[in-house]
């Protein structure tokens, strides 16, 4: 009996030695070029899989031989900072006197109609300083009906392919040239140069890259989690892989350009959110988070899920800050739903102000 114990927490510990081994893999794989290596890049998205595995053998070691608990929890604690990226414990702080309020959020197309009304509505009852849209058309904020309601929030307007930049701080330049190239129409960077009590905040507003994948698609995939059919799930699975890839290699090129842009700039006060359709675990948040703050990683709390359409629910939308403002409960808001994503919300204050 003993010797069958003994095999059988050898087997566990292998098993469990390897989970660790692909949770570091994923890890490693951030600093892999998406547009020399887009597999690589896919193989981030397996990271939450291989951390939830690993938390699962801390309890089973703590049930049935705890001092092996020590292995998994020494495995995920060499990569901490990626576990915090992606799920940060951060505590509700007082908001500071004077914070901004920004807004980031992917709109999924409001074209007019009802969805405009949701739309400034929305507009109106968060009430943030700064809005930075995505996938919104141009019309839709052009109405009458919005002008008015944009005036009476106090808002000015910058616009660009589907960006929308809406600021109560008086801006100073509409556009701030910043080619990063896209493949699809909306996909792209917005940047502009407001006033900020006497100084200059840039805002960077992006959408990289979108991945392409249908509703029809999106309900396969759903549909093969349900039922999984050895047929169904290898070609479902090809599509999916494929079209993941030749995103990441698009995004990873536009990425390097909003890197450089930012280098160019990085004596300036900036605020760079969106909806960037990568991970807090992948290359793309590496290079941002390697010159800026991640709002959700100062003051987020759990994993944060911003989109949330049929069985993919990840966080893609991003705030960063440069190193001179601190972030404040910064929070997905779930209650609005007219679109397969959630705007992301934080309070931002500049410090010595």
């Amino acid at each position: 009996m003993d010797k069958l114990k003994q095999l059988l927490a050898g087997l566990f510990m292998g098993a469990n030695g390897a989970t660790l081994l692909f949770l570091w893999v994923c890890c490693a794989c951030t600093w892999a070029d998406p547009s020399a290596f887009p597999l690589l890049s896919v193989a981030t998205l397996a990271f939450p899989i291989f951390l939830l595995v690993n938390v699962a053998f801390v309890v089973f070691w703590l049930v049935f031989k705890p001092r092996c608990a020590l292995v998994p929890l020494l495995g995920i604690a060499l990569v901490g900072s990626f576990v915090l990226d992606y799920c940060p414990l951060q505590w509700k702080r007082q908001v500071p006197d004077g914070s901004l309020l920004l807004m980031s959020y992917n709109t999924a197309g409001a074209y007019g109609g009802e969805n405009a009304h949701v739309l400034l509505d929305y507009l109106r009852h968060t009430d943030a300083d700064i809005v930075c849209l995505q996938e919104v058309a141009a019309p839709t904020l052009q109405t009458p009906e919005a002008k008015r309601h944009i005036d009476s929030l106090h808002y000015q307007l910058v616009q660009k392919d589907g960006r929308s930049v809406l600021s109560r701080l008086p801006i100073i330049s509409d556009t701030v040239p910043l080619p990063i190239g896209s493949t699809r129409t909306g996909n792209g960077t917005l940047a502009c140069l407001v006033e900020y009590q006497g100084d200059t905040l840039m805002i960077v507003n992006n959408h990289l890259e979108s991945n392409g994948i249908t509703l029809d698609e999106k309900t396969e995939y759903k549909d093969m989690l349900l039922d999984p059919n050895t047929s169904k799930v290898k070609s479902s699975s090809r599509l999916l892989v494929g079209k993941l890839a030749r995103a990441a290699k698009v995004r990873g090129a536009q990425v390097d350009s909003l890197c450089q842009f930012l280098d160019a700039h990085s004596t300036r006060s900036m605020l760079v959110c969106g909806d960037f359709n990568d991970t807090p675990v992948s290359y793309t948040h590496r290079m941002l988070s390697n010159r800026l703050v991640s709002s959700f990683r100062e003051s987020g709390f759990g994993i944060g899920l911003s989109y949330n359409q049929i069985g993919f629910f990840v966080r893609i939308d991003h705030v960063f800050h440069s190193a001179d403002w601190e972030s404040h409960s910064t929070h997905i808001d779930t209650e609005i739903s007219l679109s397969d994503h959630y705007p992301m919300l934080t309070f931002l204050h500049k410090k010595g102000k």
